[in-house]
């Protein structure tokens, strides 16, 4: 081993071998390793395999005021915060076992005390068995998948990040591989452990699933015990087990079920990039949120692939189904209760082959086709109305928009540029916002109607008082209306708790300027309860099935009826 020396320029060099002897094989090695690893690095390190620094040159990279050549006698893990200091660790291990690791994500601390991220890498040279040759690039700082301290994104965090990844990896060529971890029992055993055990078996996992994830922010926890790693493709499912078994065995625990793992092929030729990273990702959250057997240690050798091979299988037919425009549209009145005069129309959707238009919806969300699936709707909805715009009496229409799709940074200019040349046309339709997602920033969603609303659309909440339309959603959200959920307006006429919720709801709305829908209106009595309690509008078999018979509600009844509007018979 070389003794390294200051050079003019305060950086450490190797001193020339005494007497002008010939360089060694391994000097010349070290050298070429320099060569290279100044291409992409703004630091050299070399270490012995403890992390004590024996040589640097390059940048300062924040890590000293003075010339780097004065780290060398300091320990790089006293560099990095001590929350990524076991990561290091397994990545010093790792570059003995695989000879070379790719840049991994590391937050260091600078001399003044503050955090920036870099990304570490490194290889050894047989020539050097002791040594550990490290480089450092500084990374970009809004990239954070992995928060400070090293713990783990959860399972929201870890599916937002992957698509990305997946279609990165795709972009590149990479060979990289996706595997879902099932530690079966970890929640309760770390539950029973002293808390310094239990500390040692958590951290030894997120640093171990961290070292070996791709760019070291690829791993998340997705449940208690459920993780999803994407990663290099020589990792195999074998070693993680083995390599968390023996940090579980180290802490002194005692696993009550047992290590699984599933590596999913991520090189699907059915779909392409986009889709198949779609599939991907509703595997892992299948993964996450799957309950009883579906998960087990005794299910299925290939449980996670046949998921992965049905959730394929569900997105080429869902993309086909867009693409070809193989829906139908149904249309639904919303009538006045006291009159029964047409007020609106809802636009429903109908698909051959799939039994409820709620699952059809709710995959498209899971997968990210909700968007494209709603902006198609918008214009087959629109394609009717012109086909009908000389009759006097056009009704409006309602369209269901996902609020994943509302939320989406680019849904606002797609909409309005597929509404705009329909020109007044598009005057008619009113926004329905669904909320079968649920949405944790209402605010921003707001924001999105609100500039909807100045644009000339009305807005309506469906659902209000079921699932995720909350009354956090009535006070966030300013819309013109809402629409109260078909089990409310059912079971108020028998059940005096639902009716005195169905109260509440009618007089929130009615406080915050809505106007009120009921929905499922099936039975007189329901139309009466809600006139009773001042519901003017209402939906359901009482007043109408949904039908493709548009034309019927375009016509002008009135020479028929002596009125404006059509009236239904009940």
């Amino acid at each position: 081993m070389m003794t390294p020396v200051q050079d003019g320029t305060g950086s450490a060099t190797p001193t020339a071998p005494a007497g002008g002897q010939r360089r060694t094989q391994s000097v010349q090695d070290r050298d070429r390793f320099v060569g290279f690893a100044f291409a992409a690095a703004d630091l050299l390190i070399e270490t012995d395999l403890t992390g004590t620094i024996l040589f640097s040159a390059g940048a300062r990279c924040r890590l000293t005021n003075d010339e780097v050549g004065r780290l060398v006698g300091t320990n790089l893990l006293d560099l990095v915060i001590p929350g990524d200091r076991k990561y290091v660790r397994v990545l010093f291990g790792r570059i003995g076992e695989k000879a070379r690791i790719k840049p991994s994500r590391v937050l260091f601390r600078s001399v003044d005390g503050q955090e920036f991220p870099a990304l570490l890498g490194g290889c050894r040279l047989d020539s050097c068995p002791n040594s550990l040759f490290l480089t450092i690039l500084l990374a970009d700082p809004s990239r954070t998948a992995i928060p400070a301290g090293g713990e783990l994104p959860d399972g929201r965090g870890f599916a937002d990040m992957l698509e990305d990844r997946v279609l990165a990896a795709y972009e590149k060529g990479t060979d990289e591989g996706l595997t879902l971890l099932l530690v079966d029992g970890l929640q309760a055993m770390v539950e029973s452990m002293p808390e310094g055990a239990a500390s040692e078996v958590r951290d030894g996992i997120d640093a171990y699933l961290r070292g070996i994830s791709t760019d070291g922010d690829s791993a998340g926890q997705l449940t208690g015990d459920r993780y999803g790693i994407l990663h290099a493709a020589d990792v195999d499912g074998r070693e993680v087990r083995d390599h968390i078994g023996r940090i579980i065995e180290t802490a002194g625990g005692t696993l009550p079920g047992g290590i699984r793992t599933w590596t999913l092929d991520m090189a699907d030729d059915a779909l392409d990039a986009t889709d198949a990273a779609r599939a991907l990702v509703y595997t892992v959250q299948a993964f996450a949120s799957a309950q009883g057997g579906e998960f087990t240690i005794s299910s299925l050798e290939d449980g996670a692939n046949r998921l992965m091979a049905g959730a394929v299988e569900r997105i080429g037919r869902l993309r086909a189904t867009i693409e070809n425009r193989d829906f139908t549209v149904v249309y639904q009145p919303i009538v006045d209760v006291a009159s029964g005069a047409v007020h609106h129309l809802e636009a429903l959707t109908r698909v051959d082959g799939m039994s409820s238009p709620t699952d059809f919806i709710t995959f498209a969300e899971d997968v990210g086709l909700i968007y494209d699936f709603d902006l198609l709707l918008a214009q087959s909805v629109l394609d009717t109305l012109r086909q009908f715009r000389k009759e006097p009496r056009l009704p409006e229409v309602a369209i269901n928009l996902s609020a994943k799709t509302l939320m989406s940074p680019l849904f606002l200019k797609q909409f309005l540029s597929v509404t705009e040349p329909y020109g007044d046309l598009a005057g008619k339709l009113l926004i329905e916002v669904t909320e079968t997602v649920v949405v944790t920033d209402i605010a921003k969603l707001n924001g999105v109607l609100q500039r909807l609303r100045q644009a000339g659309y009305r807005i309506c909440l469906d659902d209000v008082g079921a699932g995720s339309t909350s009354f956090q959603s009535l006070y966030g959200i300013q819309a013109d209306y809402a629409k109260i959920d078909g089990q409310f307006v059912r079971g108020a006429a028998a059940n005096p708790r639902d009716l005195a919720m169905l109260r509440s709801m009618v007089d929130v709305c009615r406080q915050l300027g809505m106007a009120l829908i009921g929905e499922q209106v099936e039975e007189q009595a329901h139309a009466d309860l809600l006139a009773e309690l001042g519901v003017t509008l209402a939906q359901g078999f009482l007043f109408g099935r949904p039908s493709r018979d548009f034309s019927y509600f375009a016509k002008d009844w009135s020479k028929v009826r002596g009125g404006g509007r059509v009236v239904l018979k009940r």
